[in-house]
């Protein structure tokens, strides 16, 4: 779905049949939450070589909620529950941060955690060459979301593929010891040739994302 065709479907008004809403009233619709974060894809090739960083892990990986394979992406901007119209307001930010943009590489390398190994909450796979790139598209996008009234990211943004997050309830694992020993360096290098803007759907199961928006770079 383009920017464009999503733009509409966020703005779409509707009416109870036989019933004229007012002017001024928001429609049902429009009063909806989106809870929306644009990202890029990760490539299948990638995918299929994280698969076996569980298990290289060991007892540790027993610890972790795993990213499924279909929910893997690099995020470069969350935005949280905003309106149909503000969730418009950001498909348009991603595509015209694409159009400053021309495709590039990036390569996945290295395990590690946030905040830290020894008390961790988010397992990741880094990136290393292009990291430069995906941080100034990252940085274009920024404003481009600021220049449309929304509030500035606090936190700087640090390249990374989040693949796992520490199970809720009791202390933290300290994986500092099954970090070192994984041997995971390079992962795979891919290309990054489009922004997605995605919708977040949280269920009892877990998370489930769907395509809203895709702009390819240096379009549009």
């Amino acid at each position: 779905m383009s920017a464009g065709a999503s733009g509409r479907r966020w703005n779409s008004i509707s009416a109870e049949p036989g019933r004229a809403a007012p002017a001024d009233a928001p429609s049902p619709e429009a009063r909806a939450r989106h809870r929306i974060f644009v990202a890029v894809q990760v490539a299948p090739q990638i995918k299929g070589a994280l698969a076996g960083i569980p298990d290289r892990l060991g007892v540790a990986s027993r610890m972790l909620r795993w990213v499924p394979p279909d929910n893997l992406h690099l995020t470069l901007r969350f935005l949280g529950e905003i309106t149909a119209a503000q969730a418009a307001r950001v498909a348009e930010a991603a595509r015209q941060a694409a159009r400053t943009a021309t495709p590039f590489s990036i390569t996945l390398a290295g395990l590690g955690a946030f905040p830290s190994p020894r008390r961790p909450r988010v397992v990741w796979v880094g990136i290393a060459e292009g990291a430069d790139r995906l941080t100034a598209l990252a940085a274009a996008l920024e404003e481009e979301i600021v220049h449309r009234k929304f509030p500035r990211e606090a936190r700087s943004f640090q390249p990374h593929l989040t693949v796992a997050r520490v199970r809720a309830g009791g202390r933290p694992p300290d994986l500092t010891a099954g970090l070192a020993d994984s041997g995971v360096s390079v992962i795979g290098t891919q290309e990054v040739a489009a922004l997605v803007v995605m919708e977040s759907f949280l269920h009892p199961s877990g998370s489930e994302y769907r395509e809203v928006a895709q702009v390819r770079l240096g379009e549009g």
